[in-house]
């Protein structure tokens, strides 16, 4: 797998959390994120997280490092 980096609009909750809305893919096209099903931290670094989210009704991963964002492509 190759990791895709995507633009992500996302907002902070009532409690200081960063929950990703939609992301833009390197096509330039915009999925809507539909749920965060779970977000976890990086045990190696603890500013990384990793987020389960659902796009298209099929779950994925989207992942922060710093202020980047990717994703896994086959």
């Amino acid at each position: 797998m190759r990791k895709v980096p995507v633009g992500v609009l996302a907002q902070f909750d009532a409690e200081g959390r960063l929950l990703p809305l939609s992301i833009t893919w390197e096509n330039g096209r915009v999925y809507s994120i539909d749920r965060v099903l779970e977000v976890r931290v990086s045990r190696a670094n603890r500013s990384d997280r990793r987020y389960d989210v659902i796009i298209l009704d099929r779950q994925a991963r989207l992942y922060r490092t710093g202020d980047s964002w990717y994703m896994d492509a086959e």
